[in-house]
């Protein structure tokens, strides 16, 4: 669901009137940080949802520590960038996120249920052996489950998702960010995007 967060901010973005060519105003010798941490979280999800590579050896070897590693990097992102003020609302979803990992042996509790509602049975299955690196299920000793991922995107949405509240909160967060950055006005001042809603 992330990319596609991207893709429809953009277009609304264009549709209000706003600008690609303003993403060269961006600092992205700070932005590269929060973006890094961004596209390890999305890998990881993405190659636990991917049955196949369970069965390989290896490949999930370090998924705890490229976890934690994405959550430092998210957090000096967001500190280092909190001119956004979009980002606040990515660093709550993040906090949110990080909470339910912590309280949960570093692992992101899941609902069994959603999984087989998408279809990934078999998933589920790896799921209750313990063979999903990054995911816990949510049972009844489970802590902070309300923050785990319990909400289930089904078909007939294209690209079936289960996902958390915390999620939610930042793809919102990098929805409001890609407008700000669109539709700010065309002035600059030290790389700092200034926003103007009077005449608007």
């Amino acid at each position: 669901m992330f990319i596609e967060i991207i893709i429809l901010s953009i277009i609304i973005g264009l549709v209000r009137g706003g600008k690609l060519s303003r993403f060269k105003r961006v600092n992205f010798k700070k932005m590269w940080v929060l973006i890094l941490a961004l596209i390890i979280q999305y890998f990881l999800v993405t190659i636990n949802f991917i049955e196949e590579l369970h069965y390989l050896d290896g490949v999930f070897r370090f998924t705890k520590q490229l976890s934690i590693i994405s959550y430092i990097l998210l957090f000096i992102g967001i500190i280092i960038n909190l001119r956004y003020r979009s980002l606040w609302v990515v660093l709550a979803g993040s906090v949110m996120n990080i909470l339910a990992m912590i309280f949960n042996g570093w692992k992101r509790p899941i609902l069994v249920e959603g999984l087989e509602l998408l279809g990934f049975e078999d998933l589920g299955f790896l799921l209750e052996q313990g063979k999903l690196p990054l995911y816990t299920p949510i049972v009844e000793k489970t802590k902070l489950a309300i923050l785990g991922d319990i909400i289930v995107l089904p078909k007939p949405y294209p690209y079936p998702h289960i996902f958390s509240l915390g999620d939610f909160i930042i793809y919102l967060g990098l929805f409001v960010l890609i407008q700000e950055i669109m539709i700010s006005e065309d002035r600059d001042f030290g790389n700092m995007v200034q926003f103007d809603f009077i005449n608007r």
